[in-house]
């Protein structure tokens, strides 16, 4: 009898479960945004503005110059397997007044590409150090 009471409770909290998921869905509620995208793009007048996705170290230096500071780790994806792409790590250049810049690169070989930017986070309050 008692196996059959947890069979029971077990079969009802999977089906509330799942019907709380269905529910979310059908609701068209949007899933929360990270905290990232909450960074306004810079304007027009930034030297940030310049920066494009897929530019190199060399493309942003020449642009920004020298970082204020920058930093290194790894992406989510480094730990997935069989993955032979270029995003491994990520390196993130700091400018004091203007923002980051946030660069892909490496593979999981240990292999360095030529990092090319993926996100430009405007924001002028940045302090400049290494986070």
């Amino acid at each position: 009898m008692t196996k059959n009471r947890w069979s029971i409770a077990m079969a009802v909290a999977v089906t509330v479960a799942l019907a709380g998921c269905a529910a979310k869905e059908q609701s068209g509620e949007a899933p929360a945004a990270p905290a990232e995208a909450a960074l306004p793009p810079p304007p027009a007048n930034s030297p940030l503005a310049k920066v494009q996705e897929g530019m190199t170290y060399q493309d942003v230096m020449n642009i920004l110059g020298a970082p204020t500071a920058q930093n290194s780790y790894e992406s989510g994806k480094r730990w997935i397997p069989y993955y032979y792409g270029n995003d491994v790590s990520r390196t993130s250049y700091f400018y004091k007044g203007l923002g980051r810049v946030v660069f892909a690169a490496g593979n999981v070989f240990g292999g360095q590409s030529s990092g090319s930017v993926v996100r430009v986070e405007y924001d002028p309050a940045e302090t400049g150090v290494a986070r």
